[in-house]
């Protein structure tokens, strides 16, 4: 017989030996790590079957005060023949979520980090589509008939005249004999697309240029 006393099996210390066995295994007293006692048999220890007086199940399960993600665990709850439990969110919200999704990482959020993402990635398509709408007017391939060697920068009767595409409308912008200035103003344009503020800054420069024509 192998002597057990002293030997420690998770928050068990065997102290004691019994008289008692169960199915030819010896029965061993064993202190908890919490100072509750319990039995258990050599059979069980050694296998692992038993590691506490039963401490570690419960805390396996009360969530209480435990955070997960953007979830604080209130307390805990039955859903029918399920154990839920009530959290706060780091939104506010408060949301009822089974042990299990938590612990296994399922669910983190009430729902607003989902919907945040999903903003996010919302905000990008519609950026990576703008910026690609004004820009193949600017930097893509030229069309056949182009003779300036800028997208936007057409040479009519003398003068260059710069346009630009947005919302599958052409806007003539402005016709000047210097290139340079056809092409700053093409270059505002796109910039004004890319930041989305094309009408009110088209609005500014139609404007100013009333303005100057009057003077």
């Amino acid at each position: 017989m192998i002597d057990m006393i002293g030997k420690k099996f998770g928050k068990l210390t065997v102290i004691k030996k019994t008289s008692a066995t169960k199915n030819g295994s010896i029965v061993w007293e064993c202190e908890c790590a919490c100072g509750k006692t319990r039995l258990a048999t050599s059979r069980e220890l050694n296998s692992g079957r038993v590691k506490s007086c039963g401490c570690l199940r419960k805390e396996r399960y009360d969530l209480v005060g435990q955070k997960f993600g953007k979830l604080t665990v209130i307390k805990s709850e039955t859903l029918g023949s399920h154990r839920t439990f009530l959290c706060k969110c780091d939104c506010g919200n408060e949301i009822s979520v089974r042990g299990d999704s938590l612990r296994r990482g399922k669910t983190v959020s009430c729902g607003c980090a989902k919907s945040s993402e999903s903003k996010i990635e919302s905000l990008k398509s519609g950026r990576k589509l703008q910026e690609h709408t004004s820009s193949v007017f600017y930097q893509g391939t030229l069309s056949k008939n182009n003779t300036t060697g800028f997208n936007g920068i057409s040479f009519i009767k003398g003068k260059y005249r710069a346009s630009i595409g947005y919302k599958n409308k052409t806007y003539y912008l402005i016709s000047d004999s210097d290139i340079e200035i056809a092409k700053s103003v093409r270059k505002e344009a796109d910039e004004a697309i890319k930041s989305g503020v094309f009408k009110e800054w088209l609005q500014q420069f139609r404007n100013d240029n009333t303005t100057k024509s009057r003077r």
